[in-house]
């Protein structure tokens, strides 16, 4: 009975391993043709999902496949992580096999394209940038700190009146104020308009800083608040890879997100195909 058992286990160790194995080399096969067709600099990360691997290799369907690729330049921007998620893709077997990939197609493709800050900051001509959510009471505060302020030191209450937090950012950089490097934060709100990303400065204010009524103080507060259209800018960030047209916009991880869907393409046509 033990030796049986052992026998047992053995084999399972054997087919987990032969499983795991046709999954990477498949997995390396479809990287390197998206990698080619795409003009990467990179191979994107494939995962195959699903258990066992084998049965899908030989039916040549995969019904959930994941997809990364980081540092992508695609229309004004020079730095995107492409995320994925692909449903019913088809790859024959004889493909995996001799790694001669002509097509992949897929039933449908759901991608988002996060814009590094970095990216955004170089579009801005700022030296740094950070990206963070805003949530309702943070503007609260805000419109409450401008309306107790009336020098303008404390931003503007009623450029923030209309602002919806789940449309808006508070964009953190350095900015030179009468000489001197100031940190600043900005309320800016976003939107997809025309596959185009709009981000539109609301409002601006030195960091940690308090508001003042003396002549100095307001000086600097308005030399502030010329600065406010520097953090306002419109982005085409190109056609994404698969023929995803651009359908939404967010803030997510300290970063702003695009995505959108398609269906019935084949993920090895060139943009523009």
């Amino acid at each position: 009975m033990r030796g049986c058992l052992v026998t047992l286990l053995v084999l399972v160790a054997v087919v987990v391993g032969v499983d795991f194995g046709a999954r990477w080399i498949a997995e390396d096969r479809v990287a390197v043709a998206l990698q080619d067709s795409l003009s990467l600099p990179a191979e994107p990360d494939v995962d195959v999902r699903g258990f066992p691997f084998l049965t899908q290799a030989l039916s040549g369907q995969f019904e959930d496949v994941g997809l990364s690729a980081p540092h992508i330049p695609y229309g004004e921007l020079r730095d995107i992580t492409l995320t994925a998620d692909l449903t019913g893709v088809s790859v024959p077997v004889e493909s995996l096999l001799n790694g001669q990939v002509p097509e992949i197609p897929a039933e449908q493709v759901v991608a988002s394209a996060r814009v590094n800050p970095t990216d955004l900051a170089r579009l801005l001509d700022v030296g740094d940038l950070t990206i963070e959510p805003l949530t309702e009471a943070d503007l609260e505060a805000l419109r409450a700190d401008a309306a107790a302020d009336d020098s303008g030191a404390s931003g503007s209450s009623s450029a923030l009146a209309d602002v919806d937090p789940a449309q808006a950012v508070r964009l953190n950089s350095t900015r030179t104020i009468g000489g001197q490097q100031v940190q600043v934060s900005v309320v800016a709100t976003f939107r997809l308009s025309g596959g185009r990303i709009t981000l539109q400065a609301r409002d601006i204010r030195a960091e940690g800083g308090e508001g003042s009524n003396d002549p100095a103080g307001q000086v600097a507060a308005a030399a502030l608040r010329r600065q406010l259209s520097g953090f306002s800018t419109s982005v085409d960030p190109g056609q994404l890879p698969f023929a995803i047209t651009a359908t939404e916009l967010r803030a997510e991880g300290g970063e702003l997100v695009v995505s959108g869907t398609a269906r019935d393409v084949d993920l090895l046509a060139r943009p523009g195909s």
